[in-house]
């Protein structure tokens, strides 16, 4: 039996303005939850498996001045149950190529300046590293938490 990966998200919205002007960001996230198909062996052989539904995060500021929003992400698990480390767990933005390991503490994923009426969107893609030699049978889980917080000029 290959494992297979639930990954439950929550998404937490923290707005905090520095400014004394009050800023009104709407955050909408779709895409979750993050659910991994059982790997194949081709996977396996890979090192790798797509979750085949990205994170996707838009960000609107309906008011006042630009905005700088960052965008972060994190686990509240410390692994991913039946040995399996937490770090193999690996995110990326959708316009970068980088991969990421997941961490119990917040990690940008975006920092950008938004303005009034203008929406922005980007997604967050995983995948999960596997191996034919330590991956036991099981379901894996993790708990994901993205942060959205909001500095005014």
């Amino acid at each position: 039996m290959l494992p297979r990966v639930l990954l439950p998200f929550a998404a937490v919205c923290l707005v905090t303005a520095t400014a004394a002007s009050a800023q009104n960001v709407t955050a909408v996230i779709t895409g979750g939850p993050v659910n991994f198909p059982g790997p194949a062996a081709a996977d396996y052989n890979n090192g790798y498996v797509n979750d085949g539904t990205p994170l996707t995060y838009t960000l609107t500021l309906s008011t006042g001045a630009a905005s700088t929003v960052t965008v972060a992400i994190h686990s509240t698990s410390a692994n991913l149950g039946g040995g399996k480390v937490l770090s193999d767990l690996q995110w990326r933005r959708g316009d970068l190529v980088a991969w990421n390991a997941m961490t119990g503490a917040n990690v940008t994923v975006q920092s950008i300046q938004i303005t009034a009426g203008t929406p922005y969107a980007n997604t967050i893609y995983f995948r999960m590293l596997l191996s034919w030699t330590t991956d036991a049978p099981a379901t894996y889980s993790a708990n994901l938490v993205v942060n959205i917080s909001v500095t005014t000029p």
